[in-house]
């Protein structure tokens, strides 16, 4: 058979016959083959665990970066995100270490069950390094706005560098931002009258020498009873004001935990992790399990959530046993995890000293020298720490407009909504990491980040390939999907009585911080959504362009391999091999 000649690119029939009247669907045929991918420019907004997941996934595992242009901003100057920012005493990690890792960078020298703030910033750092995360990353650059552009399909931007504004715009706009990054100062009067040091724990002074002072912690979230418990024995006075009663968990996997309270790895442990693999796996594995089946531990009605509710009822009594009016007070009416649970190892303890103290007392004020209750009783303080939380509204911390006009600071005024947590219609070619909804609670949310990541991809392959210029989640499928969550997530701990950012910081009402399924739940999903949720704009007239020039690609005028289906005999024996020992 004689070899081929490639043919002409140019087209046999480029328009219309002469005289004939185009259809409104006429285009020119695409000179190039099938799913031939276009290059797209993905801007992503901050360098935390999401975006450097992100960027993992495109350089390593897609392999995306001869077609894709990734720019990551990021307002610090250095990776890490929340974990750059929260430095406060304390702060660590209130799920076990080993299952909070980027799934590509396991870490056997964790040194805790818990790991500290310091020790997972350095954690990030190394693991950027190591594969290069940063190599599309801008720090110390603030995205003021983003606009979308209906004409040209396209993202605009303003973005602050160096106290100068730069315009940007980018096919695909990703929102790895966080939700939980703009800390709020409590609603207190007086709160700037106060002469000591006043500090946010999302906005620690690490230069301040608290040591010796009195101090009080006013608040019982997660980051409070961290701050008390590494404060607590190292101050003169530790005042805890508090409002609202909440359970201090038990550990992930009491079998592992000793005792039920965080403990370093030994040597020997960490040695063992090195060494062999196979059972570091196994370890990493147990962990990740329990934590992803803590699901059904908020589940009314399932034994895991009769079983945690009456371990962590027990767990305080004891642990109280030295101040049990306190246990009345503080432990809740509501089921665990209404509220974020947290360990607290350390927290309860602190009580017992004669120099700490529970306040139960509103506040009425904040004065020049302390704080002065209801009571009208005031104490003196050197130091007040604000453990009061963030705006947890997901509306992202820039100026965003969709269509129309469409701000998500007006569509999530009340309740957040969005598209499993990852899209919101009128927001074409967005996407958010841990947005509305989000699997934060129960899961390893590092894996989830993965998940997430392959599930934007998927789309922006499809973007890439069938020259698709927008993408548009379909309103009735928000809604309805919306809709059936809330329904849902009635008979889980989330939807009880309480005050909680699961909640957006009301007691009752719509759940709109966690996902209303398990991990693996939202795992599959991702996995399996499929394009009739959205509504797609093309480039041309034609949806059908992208069918190009008769051609796949690879097949290069017929001088590529025209039977790569074909599996050698050897190939085919090594596969059916595989599948029947049930390897990958």
């Amino acid at each position: 058979m004689a070899t081929p000649t490639p043919a002409s690119n140019t087209s046999t029939r480029s328009e219309p016959a002469a005289g004939a009247k185009p259809p409104s669907n006429w285009v020119p045929v695409k000179e190039e083959p099938l799913y031939t991918r276009r290059p797209l420019k993905i801007i992503c907004i901050g360098a935390g665990f999401s975006g450097l997941t992100f960027a993992y996934k495109i350089k390593h595992e897609h392999k995306l970066e001869g077609d894709i242009e990734l720019v990551i901003y990021d307002k610090n100057p250095e990776v890490g995100g929340t974990w750059y920012e929260n430095r406060y005493p304390g702060a660590a990690c209130d799920i076990p270490a080993h299952a909070y890792t980027f799934p590509f960078e396991p870490n056997p020298d964790w040194s805790h069950f818990y790991a500290p703030a310091p020790e997972i910033e350095a954690y990030i750092k190394r693991a950027t390094a190591k594969w290069h995360l940063d190599e599309k990353v801008q720090f110390n650059s603030k995205v003021l706005s983003a606009h979308w552009d209906e004409d040209a399909g396209k993202w605009r931007l303003i973005v602050e560098q160096g106290g100068a504004h730069k315009s940007e715009s980018c096919d695909v706009l990703v929102n790895g931002c966080g939700f939980l990054n703009k800390w709020k100062w409590p609603k207190i009067d007086g709160l700037v009258d106060f002469r000591g040091k006043l500090m946010h724990t999302a906005c620690w002074d690490e230069s301040y020498d608290w040591k010796g002072k009195r101090v009080a912690v006013i608040g019982n979230g997660s980051s409070g009873i961290q701050a008390v418990a590494a404060m607590a024995p190292k101050v003169s006075r530790m005042v805890n004001y508090v409002r609202n009663p909440t359970w201090i968990s038990i550990n992930f996997l009491a079998q592992h935990a000793k005792d039920g309270h965080n403990f370093a790895y030994s040597d020997e442990e960490r040695k063992k992790f090195k060494e062999d693999p196979q059972a570091f796996f196994e370890y990493r594995k147990s962990l990740k399990a329990n934590v992803n089946a803590f699901f059904f531990g908020m589940y009314t009605g399932h034994p895991g959530a009769e079983g945690l509710m009456a371990i962590c009822k027990t767990q305080m009594r004891d642990r109280l046993s030295f101040a049990p009016e306190l246990a009345d007070k503080l432990i809740p009416d509501f089921r665990p995890g209404c509220r974020r649970l947290s360990p607290g190892d350390g927290y309860l303890e602190a009580f017992k000293s004669d120099h700490a103290d529970m306040c139960w007392d509103p506040i009425q004020r904040i004065t020049a020298r302390g704080i002065q209750t209801d009571k009208g009783e005031e104490e003196e303080f050197d130091m007040i720490v604000c453990a009061t939380g963030f705006d947890t509204s997901f509306i992202p911390p820039f100026e965003l407009v969709g269509r129309k006009g469409a701000t998500l600071n007006e569509r999530w005024a009340v309740d957040p909504d969005a598209f499993f947590s990852v899209q919101v219609d009128g927001f074409p070619n967005y996407f958010i990491f841990n947005g509305p909804n989000c699997v934060i609670s129960h899961g390893s949310v590092l894996t989830n980040g993965g998940f997430v990541s392959d599930y934007i991809l998927r789309w922006v392959k499809k973007l890439a390939t069938e020259d698709i210029k927008s993408m548009d989640v379909k309103p009735t499928s928000v809604q309805d999907y919306n809709t059936y969550t809330q329904e849902f997530l009635k008979r889980m701990a989330w939807a009880d009585k309480c005050r909680s950012w699961y909640k957006n910081g009301k007691e009752s009402g719509a759940v709109t911080g966690t996902y209303g399924g398990s991990f693996l739940h939202f795992k599959t999903l991702m996995e399996n959504l499929g394009a009739e949720h959205f509504e797609f704009g093309y480039r041309s007239a034609n949806r059908f362009r992208f069918l190009g020039n008769g051609e796949a690609v690879g097949e290069n005028q017929g001088l590529g391999d025209m039977a790569y289906y074909m599996e050698d005999l050897e190939a085919t024996r090594v596969r059916l091999e595989r599948e029947l020992l049930g390897g990958e």
